[in-house]
């Protein structure tokens, strides 16, 4: 009986293995994909950028089940329209990004919706605070290659970006609006 469960055990794994290894794998095509965000300072929108980011997907639109998605993304590489600003988003304060070099989403359950539209429920860690988010994003063909465009709103005080004095939302609102355009080439 135990070599039967035992028996049972591995065919079950080594099935799972194989369906997770049928999901199609993309490569982001950096020169043509975004990672931009909104924040709002004194009821003006402050926005800016991450130049550097990379990403492991496996992703095919037909299946639901065996997706994933783990995108990580340089903090160093933060840009916004003032040198200044983009060097006080990454003190202490903000970002500490000597500390906290990277940020990363990452999700496993997609679901799709209406229209080309699809959901990917996963977290997402910034300053090793790992929080619940909700991506919505399209899918469109770009000849071979997988264009996801989309977005998630973020709370910097569930991270603990904006330290002391910036903790408050009255200057610097709490909610933050993250916006990806992905392409992705077949592995």
């Amino acid at each position: 009986m135990k070599k039967f469960a035992l028996t049972l055990c591995l065919a079950l794994c080594i099935a799972r293995l194989a369906i997770a290894d049928t999901t199609p794998h993309w490569t982001i095509i950096p020169s043509q994909s975004t990672l931009t965000f909104t924040a709002t300072q004194n009821g003006a929108p402050v926005k800016g950028s991450f130049k550097t980011f990379s990403g492991d997907i496996g992703f095919d639109p037909e299946k639901m089940d065996g997706n994933h998605v783990k995108i990580d993304i340089d903090m160093n590489s933060i840009d916004t329209s003032y040198k200044e600003m983009s060097d006080t988003l990454k003190a202490a304060d903000w970002f500490n990004i000597k500390v906290f070099p990277h940020a990363t989403f990452v999700a496993d359950q997609f679901t799709k919706m209406a229209d080309g539209k699809y959901q990917a429920n996963g977290k997402v860690t910034i300053r090793d605070k790992s929080v619940p988010a909700v991506l919505v994003f399209e899918l469109k063909k770009a000849g071979a290659n997988m264009l996801a465009e989309g977005s998630t709103t973020l709370k910097r005080n569930d991270f603990g970006v904006g330290q002391g004095d910036w903790q408050s939302t009255k200057e610097v609102k709490n909610e933050v609006v993250v916006k990806f355009t992905l392409v992705a080439q077949p592995q």
